[in-house]
């Protein structure tokens, strides 16, 4: 080693530095001695050359995540979104709720879908919060449709006395509504299936769900009825934004033990893959006879009041609609028993089978068992069936008939012209004596005698039909009860 190296190497060998200990963020030098000279001499780089740890880059062991990216570049990423996307990432964290919620992203969503005038779209930005933008579209949003939508039910039909079948099935196709099934387990976790399979019918609209994957019951405490009302439209084209975000409106609420039930309640229909049972307020169930997992299910709603129902409503609790005032007469001693209308249909899911409307009812003295007694059709005005009384099904991979099923559909107006009482449910037609009604007209075949019934908690149906010998239904019997409790709750009466 010539001269010249020997000095350098000795230089560099007494200015290195030690490695910093295990959580020690300064470096430290090492002190000059020979030992320590020699032991770190075997360590030296293959040219004799050492850098000094004063120069040197250290590598960080922790891996950088994404919440360490500047809120800058998070709002430039934001700035590409629609509004779907940033009402879903203002559900990561408290941050990017609150950048996901900045005016800056909202304004040109909310000039494309929310302003009324150009003046409204000039002030956009003058707005005091820093995330007022986004409650004001949503909020314009929602009011532009519901007014949108609204204009189609100003008139109630001359027939049946509520909204017009086709003025609401314009509505609900203009709002794009689609509907929601949530199965609720123990937990009150939800799973949900959606459907757009809907059909409006002249009192009531049918829902139906039917693309189930091994779906069981036994672990359900209740099934949930949801409207998804989407919020942004493209008003040009008459339609919602694609995956625009919507609103849930819960509609009807049921709370189900299955087995319990199942084990007390006989189906309204089977065939040989199926049974159908019907439960309260228009929900009907059918489950495979081989596994018992949910084949489809349907549920019936009146249309009265159901578009306010589902673009009013929230997803916690139902829209009320307001009741309709209480009415007295001091002078009418018969006052609620009389001047009642009475619509009543029976369908299946698509088709209607029969139709008839009762018009100025009147309950005398027909009094008792807590009902008012209203008779529809008695033996000498009987009226034909034209179509056979069963219920087609289908899913994704089957189809078939239940027979001696339909849904019924009924709406009573009182003499106010309010509505009194609505139903639309599935129900069946058993054998007649079977639910103790004797048929007598030698005319008929007492083996093909059928009645169907239902009641609730305001009022009840009974209906009786028989086939001839040439094969033709006819009804021979139709009765209405209102409970009398119903009536001097509207009416402010007394009557037992």
């Amino acid at each position: 080693m010539n001269p010249h190296k020997s000095v350098m190497f000795n230089y560099l060998s007494s200015h290195k530095s030690t490695p910093p200990r295990s959580g020690d963020q300064k470096t430290r030098k090492t002190p000059i001695g020979t030992s320590s000279n020699t032991k770190r001499s075997a360590n030296l780089p293959r040219h004799g050359f050492h850098t000094s740890s004063k120069h040197s880059t250290r590598t960080s062991q922790r891996k950088a995540t994404i919440h360490e990216i500047p809120d800058e570049v998070l709002l430039k990423i934001f700035s590409f979104f629609g509004a779907q996307d940033l009402i879903l990432v203002s559900q990561v964290c408290q941050r990017w709720r609150n950048l996901a919620n900045d005016n800056s992203l909202w304004k040109p969503i909310f000039l494309k879908y929310a302003p009324k005038s150009e003046a409204e779209a000039s002030g956009a930005g003058n707005v005091t919060s820093v995330s007022q933008l986004k409650t004001t579209c949503i909020r314009r949003c929602v009011e532009q449709r519901n007014k949108r939508v609204f204009r189609y039910l100003r008139k109630k039909s001359p027939y049946t006395g509520i909204t017009q079948q086709r003025d609401v099935e314009k509505a609900l196709i203009d709002s794009c509504v689609f509907w929601q099934l949530a199965f609720v387990d123990a937990s009150d976790n939800e799973v949900c299936v959606q459907s757009r399979d809907l059909s409006v019918h002249t009192m009531a609209a049918s829902v139906r769900w039917y693309d189930f994957s091994a779906q069981s019951l036994q672990n359900t405490k209740a099934i949930r009825i949801y409207s998804c009302n989407p919020i942004f439209f493209d008003t040009k084209k008459g339609c919602a934004v694609k995956d625009s975000p919507y609103q849930r409106s819960l509609l009807k609420t049921f709370p189900l033990k299955w087995s319990s039930w199942v084990s007390t309640n006989k189906p309204v229909g089977e065939n040989d893959t199926i049974n159908i049972y019907s439960l309260q307020r228009g929900l009907a169930i059918a489950v495979w006879k081989d596994g018992g997992e949910v084949a489809f299910i349907c549920v019936g709603f009146n249309l009265h009041h159901l578009v306010d129902r589902c673009l009013r409503g929230n997803s916690v609790a139902p829209f009320s609609p307001p009741l309709p005032p209480v009415v007295t007469d001091d002078i009418d001693s018969a006052f609620g028993l009389h001047g009642y209308n009475c619509t009543v249909q029976l369908r299946t899911m698509k088709q209607q089978i029969w139709d008839q409307q009762f018009r100025g009812l009147n309950c005398h003295s027909n009094k008792g068992g807590g009902y008012a007694q209203f008779v529809l059709i008695e033996p000498h005005e009987r009226q034909i069936i034209n179509k056979e009384i069963v219920f087609p099904w289908k899913t994704e991979a089957f189809k078939g008939k239940v027979q001696n099923a339909c849904w019924l559909d009924i709406t009573v107006i009182d003499e106010t012209g309010d509505v009194f009482w609505t139903v639309s449910s599935l129900v069946s037609s058993k054998a007649a004596r079977q639910a103790g009604v004797n048929t007598l007209d030698f005319e008929y075949c007492d083996d093909e005698s059928r009645s169907i019934n239902f009641v609730d908690e305001v009022g009840k149906f009974h209906m009786e039909f028989s086939k001839t010998d040439d094969q033709d239904i006819y009804i021979t019997q139709a009765l209405l009860g209102l409970t009398l409790k119903a009536i001097n709750t509207r009416f402010r009466s007394s009557y037992r």
